[in-house]
């Protein structure tokens, strides 16, 4: 697990795109992004991350795409956008 949390604050990342270790740490990367409002935050985009793959797969993170198959090894940007928006909402309710 510390491997992961450094290899999520480099500057560049590419990971494999079936692993699963890889994945946590673009789900890091984006939590980051959405923290620290890096460029791309509010698109869902990870600048900079991407996958040893296949042409289509290499640059997944440079956009915004919605939940698909295969959903073991992959992080998408719903996992790191506003996972906070709300709370105060339901801190009103006490919860």
């Amino acid at each position: 697990m510390i491997d992961q949390l450094v290899a999520s604050r480099g500057r560049v990342f590419f990971g494999c795109f079936h692993s699963t270790f890889s994945g946590f740490i673009f789900r890091m990367r984006g939590y980051h992004s959405q923290k620290e409002k890096v460029e791309g935050w509010d698109q869902g985009i990870l600048p900079k991350s991407y996958y040893y793959s296949g042409k289509h797969e290499k640059s997944i993170y440079q956009s915004y795409g919605p939940l698909r198959t295969p959903y073991y090894s992959r992080e998408f940007p719903i996992s790191w956008r506003d996972i906070d928006k709300g709370i105060e909402e339901l801190s009103a309710f006490g919860v």
